[in-house]
């Protein structure tokens, strides 16, 4: 830690052409800011911050250091998330043919059996 600098990054809001990008983002998660590859220090998804840490060495190599509060970064989150994402969504979601997934029905029936074991269902 002793010559590394830390830097706090707010995330914008998302809408609903540009959803956020903060689910993406974890700790010792991948980013990629302005080009450069770092990982992840922090996340607050309440606040919509992500913190990363250079090392003295990896300061000598780039510029984001000498950015400005509210300066703008490019900002590319590490594709694991995204593919992940897509994959659970896929098998959650119906299948061409209109029926359920194997996983959405193992979830379904998952639930109803534990509802049906605490009395509920």
């Amino acid at each position: 830690d002793g010559n590394s600098i830390r830097l706090t990054f707010k995330a914008p809001e998302g809408t609903t052409d540009r959803p956020s990008l903060l689910r993406y983002i974890i700790p010792k998660g991948f980013i990629a800011l302005d080009g450069t590859s770092l990982t992840v220090t922090t996340v607050s998804d309440n606040e919509r911050t992500f913190g990363v840490m250079l090392i003295a060495h990896t300061q000598t190599k780039i510029n984001l250091g000498n950015k400005s509060v509210g300066d703008t970064v490019n900002v590319e989150v590490d594709m694991v998330g995204k593919y992940v994402e897509k994959s659970v969504v896929a098998a959650m979601g119906d299948l061409e043919d209109g029926g359920p997934s194997n996983l959405k029905t193992f979830v379904e029936r998952t639930v109803e059996d534990i509802l049906r074991r605490k009395g509920v269902a």
